[in-house]
């Protein structure tokens, strides 16, 4: 992989974890009781990532090299699939003025390991983590690849979106009081995220 290709894969895998989501208000939920809660549902989101990523990266690379045929539509799907999310992320409806004013739940009552079970959960038991992952990395991962590309591919992964909700946790939890509240800002994040996404995948149909 190029740096070029370095760059598309960790744009779109930032902006994935950038749009809002069950993982998103987990991680406000567990933050509003604390930084140590909400950086331990972050770093657990993430291990839960990179668990996907890892494995759909492996998986991938096994179908490409018994066959190609399949491989190639597995690429067409999931550009078409990568598209099909953009377009709703493009059309997704603003949140209301009571919504932005209020983004967070009642801070949980739970313990640390409690917060770090939840943000992996959210991860694992989420099918379009799975699916996200399965259209992202049919455009990257080659038959000659190196093992260890695929491990810092899902590296890659695990680690933006570790180090976003761990700064997401630490703006809502520090932050709070001066009014940062993601409802602003997150319908345009979304949409941007939409656009680039369409981008991605037609530049990636043209390749094919």
């Amino acid at each position: 992989m190029d740096w070029l290709a370095w760059l598309s894969l960790a744009g779109v895998c930032a902006l994935g974890a950038m749009s809002p989501g069950p993982s998103l208000l987990i991680v406000v939920r567990n933050a509003s009781a604390g930084f140590a809660h909400g950086a331990a549902c972050a770093i657990a989101h993430g291990a839960g990532i990179g668990g996907y990523a890892l494995l759909t990266a492996l998986g991938l690379s096994l179908v490409l090299t018994n066959s190609p045929l399949v491989f190639t539509g597995l690429q067409w799907g999931g550009a078409l699939f990568l598209v099909y999310l953009g377009w709703k992320s493009i059309r997704a409806p603003a949140p209301k003025a009571s919504d932005a004013a209020t983004p967070e739940t009642d801070a949980p009552r739970q313990s640390i390991a409690a917060a770090a079970a939840q943000g992996f959960g959210i991860a694992l038991f989420n099918p379009k983590v799975a699916l996200f992952f399965a259209a992202l990395f049919s455009q990257f991962v080659g038959a000659e690849q190196a093992t260890a590309t695929k491990f810092t591919m899902a590296g890659v992964a695990a680690g933006i979106d570790t180090l976003w909700y761990l700064l997401v946790s630490a703006a809502l939890y520090f932050g709070r009081r001066r009014g940062i509240r993601p409802g602003r800002w997150s319908h345009r994040l979304q949409q941007l995220f939409g656009i680039l996404l369409i981008a991605l995948a037609g530049r990636l149909l043209w390749q094919i």
